[in-house]
């Protein structure tokens, strides 16, 4: 394992090893099964990948779904601001390529 992932797999563990600790001492209420968990198989992946291998446009996109259906899961609505975030990211992408 090289260092980038022994560092990544680190700090999940890290974090899953305190959200136990909290909840166990009764600080926080840490329930695995929140509304919207599934959104994670988008999320995790999406962030190694901007570990391992930087940030792309996939990962970048991958990220963006997986955040977007999790705060939709949590009942904050942004359909309406969907389309001109993506109209205005690909704007500034097109002004700002290096081609």
């Amino acid at each position: 394992m090289n260092n980038g992932n022994r560092k990544f797999w680190g700090i999940v563990l890290i974090v899953i090893g305190a959200a136990f600790l909290l909840d166990r001492s009764g600080v926080l209420d840490v329930n695995l099964f929140f509304a919207g968990w599934w959104t994670l198989f988008l999320i995790v992946p999406a962030v190694y990948m901007m570990f391992k291998s930087g940030i792309q446009t996939g990962n970048v996109v991958l990220l963006g779904i997986g955040v977007y259906l999790l705060l939709d899961e949590q009942g904050v609505r942004l359909g309406w601001v969907v389309l001109p975030a993506v109209l205005i990211l690909l704007g500034i992408a097109l002004v700002f390529r290096k081609h």
